[in-house]
């Protein structure tokens, strides 16, 4: 089509794509000097893989860790990290739950270098400030994509066969999750998992940005494609204390004094709304007895909950 142009993003993450399976293939990309690819062996290690989203164009790091009995028929867990940026330690905990539960767990470094402040994490760089003040990206700025193409890599890199592919996160990982849910039309994931967010983009189309959805590109095809979702809404009973890590602003404070008050309002909204559509609902909300804001105690619960289904 005469005068059509791909947007730049778009196009440098297909060349990208294209570049990766020649590599893999111990070939170049029409280039000399490429190695091939590091594949995902045994025990524990990373790789870096290239990432078009972000404000630098550094390539984006990721922890794994491998069982030795771990199959090609076997999930694929992805699980993000909290406000600390600590992949590492997040893959380290997750070393357990993964020989029990026969997983390859990844755990994607979101530095702050590449994805600074709530803004590039937490809320996807939807906007460019991380409140209702800001001023709507371009759709191909927004970093939810980077999810699907980490999971492309591992699949790669471990020979993975099919689409096992389970998405984890805790805290500000889960806010950027729950975003994706809402805002990334497509997913890979067979199940989605989203702990103790801090607060949420409620689907209420009379709320701005971060806090609600007016202004964004959304339309009813949208929130019914992300309402038959596969999430799971996982929240400790005990994440009640409202302190200084918690966000305090008058939307903010409307969603509930607390994370668990604020998920169970995040939930039964987006099922409200659903059946008000006339949608189908594949959400559940799960609460776990006696846990607050603890990865380590949420993270064996998820891990059981990916078990299960296989």
């Amino acid at each position: 089509m005469e005068g059509f142009q791909l947007p730049h993003r778009f196009f440098k993450a297909c060349v990208l794509s294209m570049c990766l399976f020649f590599l893999l293939q111990g070939t170049g990309c029409g280039a000399t000097g490429f190695e091939k690819i590091k594949t995902i062996n045994v025990g524990a290690g990373s790789f870096s893989m290239p990432e078009p989203t972000g404000a630098t164009n550094a390539d984006l790091r990721s922890f794994y860790y491998r069982p030795a009995n771990w199959t090609a028929d076997r999930p694929i867990v992805v699980v993000m990290h909290g406000f600390k940026r600590n992949a590492e330690d997040y893959r380290d905990a997750w070393i357990t739950y993964a020989n029990q539960y026969n997983l390859l767990v990844v755990c994607p470094e979101f530095s702050e270098s590449k994805y600074p402040g709530v803004r590039y994490y937490n809320t996807g760089n939807v906007s460019d400030t991380d409140d209702e003040t800001g001023n709507l990206q371009p759709k191909e700025n927004w970093i939810f994509p980077v999810i699907d193409r980490i999971f492309d890599q591992a699949k790669i890199r471990s020979g993975a066969a099919g689409e096992n592919f389970a998405l984890y996160s805790h805290s500000a990982g889960s806010q950027m999750v729950h975003r994706y849910v809402l805002l990334n039309k497509e997913t890979k994931a067979k199940k989605i998992i989203a702990a103790n967010s801090g607060w949420y983009t409620m689907p209420d189309s009379q709320v701005a940005f971060p806090y609600g959805i007016k202004g964004l590109p959304l339309n009813a095809a949208d929130l019914k494609a992300a309402f038959a979702k596969p999430v799971t809404i996982l929240l400790g009973e005990a994440d009640t204390k409202s302190n200084a890590d918690l966000r305090h602003t008058p939307l903010a404070d409307a969603q509930g004094e607390n994370r668990f008050e604020r998920g169970q309002e995040f939930f039964a909204l987006a099922q409200k709304k659903a059946a008000q559509m006339g949608a189908p609902f594949n959400w559940r909300l799960v609460t776990v007895p006696g846990v607050g804001h603890n990865e380590g105690k949420m993270g064996e619960v998820a891990a059981k909950l990916i078990a299960e289904d296989q």
